[in-house]
């Protein structure tokens, strides 16, 4: 009896204990239970919801500009997925620019003093660190590397009057892909420091984080990955996202896996291409953002159904953020619960590309005709 008793009282005891524990934690937020990577001491925050459990639930931070360098022509450019670094480059002045999250800067001259002409340049991908500027420089075409120092290296793929084609890295940056053009006929692409040799004309256009290689072939989607051809489509509007497939035959919205089978479709859900090469179609780990001729983004799932709609063209996606433009201001949407957690005002003439980091701290916007602007989170 004396034993039942004490386990009676331990038992009670505990649960008291218990329920004060649990009524401490729903009156008292800690900061330690908040990811680093949204931890910042000027950010401003709103309250959480007991809804959702993650640290970007509801949170809002300013963005402010901390660089910008007006140019002309193309706008070329890149931002590490982390934030820390950020690639322009003057087309007509053949320049590098290359920014850190704080504004601090430093620049190169693309033509050195061996070079016979200016250098065309094709595009510029960061990957650890480091700048990969694709281009014809005279006598040679390839990609010239730059860190915060300098020129670290470069690469000859072509002679004299070979085209540099384009460059791409995946969005974690696993994976660099260029293509160079060195004959009418031959081609030369080179991912992650492996050649491949082409015999037709091809055009790079997409490289995903598995490693999957899209490339235009006339009116056909070549997929291929590790070198070798896996699969082809009779349509160009394809894209990738792991192993997936988005592709658009005419007007029908289809996922397709790498054989070829087909597992989610969707009519009077198409893509295209506008200016600048951007796509009216986006798609990221759990979700799938289409633009709407005329209207708006339509948000679907991998399955294609549609969850949510959001004003405006969608400019970029990550696996946390989605920014789109309406109205002339750009918006960043949390892919948690599709708060706003920023928004400024397109600060050009016009808007031509986007590049956010993973964070949604650091954001990179460029011009249509070029001019380049950082942003970071204050």
């Amino acid at each position: 009896m004396k034993r039942f008793l004490f386990i009676l009282t331990l038992a009670l005891s505990f649960m008291v204990i218990s329920a004060a524990c649990i009524g401490s934690q729903e009156t008292h937020t800690s900061p330690s239970s908040s990811s680093s990577m949204v931890t910042s001491s000027t950010m401003q925050t709103t309250t959480t919801s007991s809804t959702f459990s993650t640290p970007l639930a509801h949170q809002k931070w300013n963005m402010s500009i901390v660089w910008h360098v007006k140019t002309f022509d193309i706008p070329l450019m890149d931002l590490s997925p982390d934030g820390s670094l950020a690639a322009a480059i003057d087309y007509q002045g053949h320049r590098l620019y290359l920014v850190r999250p704080d504004g601090s800067s430093v620049s190169f001259d693309l033509m050195e003093p061996e070079d016979i002409v200016e250098p065309v340049v094709a595009g510029v991908a960061i990957v650890e660190g480091r700048a990969y500027v694709l281009g014809s420089y005279g006598d040679f075409t390839g990609v010239r590397v730059y860190d915060w120092s300098g020129k670290v290296g470069e690469t000859h793929e072509g002679g004299a009057g070979s085209v540099p084609d384009d460059i791409l890295r995946s969005p974690s940056g696993n994976h660099l892909c260029y293509l160079v053009t060195i004959t009418a006929t031959d081609q030369v692409l080179v991912c992650d420091e492996t050649k491949l040799k082409l015999k037709n004309a091809y055009s790079l256009k997409w490289v995903s984080d598995s490693g999957l290689v899209l490339m235009d072939k006339g009116e056909r989607e070549v997929v291929m990955k590790n070198g070798q051809k896996l699969l082809v489509l009779n349509t160009t509007n394809v894209l990738a996202y792991g192993d997936k497939l988005v592709t658009s035959y005419g007007d029908a919205l289809k996922v397709l896996s790498l054989d070829g089978k087909v597992l989610a479709s969707r009519e009077k859900a198409g893509f295209s291409m506008t200016t600048l090469m951007r796509w009216t179609l986006i798609p990221t780990k759990n979700y799938i953002f289409r633009h709407e001729p005329l209207e708006d983004t339509h948000v679907f799932t991998w399955n294609l159904t549609e969850v949510k709609v959001l004003p405006g063209f969608p400019y970029f996606a990550n696996k946390n953020f989605v920014i789109t433009e309406s109205d002339g201001v750009i918006h960043c949407y949390s892919l948690e619960d599709f708060h706003e957690v920023f928004s400024v005002k397109v600060p050009g003439d016009s808007l031509g590309y986007i590049k956010l980091s993973d964070d949604g701290k650091v954001m990179l916007v460029s011009g249509e005709y070029g001019s380049f602007w950082l942003y970071s989170a204050k």
